[in-house]
């Protein structure tokens, strides 16, 4: 990730200084996991969710490119926008059937910028009452157009392939705006849709993460033992986590906490716990 890691630095330690207005929590009793969430599959999409720092037109970046799994894997389509800074992939993995659509973390300082953009949208628009934070979802509707067409060509052309939607820190609230969009757009292919975030920030309010835990599609977010950047905001009733959470504990091994209480998960982890170094050491990221 190189420089990814200094900015994914400063990105945390300035949501603490802005920590006042933003976030809460949902989630329900923790489980062992199953294969979607195995240790194996965590740092496979979490490589992939990597490879969005440096990959643009082939499978050809450092570590994450060698991960195991993902060898065999196509570019299909790349896009860099400068102006309101965009960055990601959409690939496949012909071996693993599956369609991969990366969105890049914060990488520069107009990433910051929409990090604290607090200013909300009302979005998606067909569903009432539901809030984004305008700085998430920018970055994403500036290529939506582009990235949904790409995956549903690729979707239609491999119609046993599962559609997984990846990102890290500021790339996983992204993606979490894709999967709202597409099931918008396109919800006759939700059904196929997966999503593996790592390190996001709440990104809407309860009547959004109301909508994402509706869907029929997996949908898990991964906390790095103490990653503070998923709990911040603080001190904020406005805005929800969503999805199936898998809390990385201190002995890596996992805990599955559901939507409505993640109490058990990294919620757990005392506020004087909670640090900027586990932000960027995800494993296989």
């Amino acid at each position: 990730m190189g420089t990814a890691i200094g900015y994914a630095y400063r990105l945390v330690v300035c949501l603490l200084v802005l920590a006042s207005g933003l976030c809460c929590a949902l989630a329900a009793s923790p489980s062992k996991g199953s294969d979607s969430t195995s240790m194996d599959t965590l740092e496979l999409y979490a490589a992939y969710a990597g490879a969005a720092y440096s990959v643009t037109s082939a499978w050809d970046c450092d570590d994450e490119c060698a991960h195991p799994g993902t060898e065999g894997t196509i570019v299909e389509f790349y896009w860099d926008r400068p102006v309101i800074t965009s960055n990601g992939y959409i690939a496949r993995n012909p071996a693993k059937r599956i369609i991969i659509v990366a969105f890049r973390g914060t990488d520069s300082p107009s990433d910051w910028a929409q990090d604290f953009d607090g200013r909300l949208d009302s979005w998606p628009t067909s569903v009432q009452g539901s809030l984004v934070v305008d700085g998430f979802l920018v970055g994403y509707l500036v290529v939506a157009n582009q990235v949904m067409r790409q995956v549903i060509y690729l979707a239609d052309r491999y119609p046993d392939y599962t559609i997984v939607a990846v990102g890290h820190s500021l790339g996983g609230t992204r993606a979490s705006m894709f999967v709202a969009g597409f099931s918008t757009e396109y919800p006759d292919y939700i059904s196929r849709t997966q999503m593996y975030t790592y390190g996001q920030s709440k990104c809407g309010n309860d009547v959004f993460a109301r909508y994402m835990d509706g869907l029929d599609a997996r949908l898990y977010r991964v906390i790095n033992k103490g990653d503070i950047a998923p709990h911040l905001p603080r001190n904020s009733d406005m805005f929800y986590h969503f999805g199936t959470e898998i809390w990385i504990t201190y002995d890596n091994s996992t805990v599955v906490c559901q939507s409505n209480d993640y109490s058990m998960c990294s919620e757990s982890v005392p506020q004087d716990q909670q640090n900027v170094a586990d932000h960027s050491s995800y494993p296989g990221l």
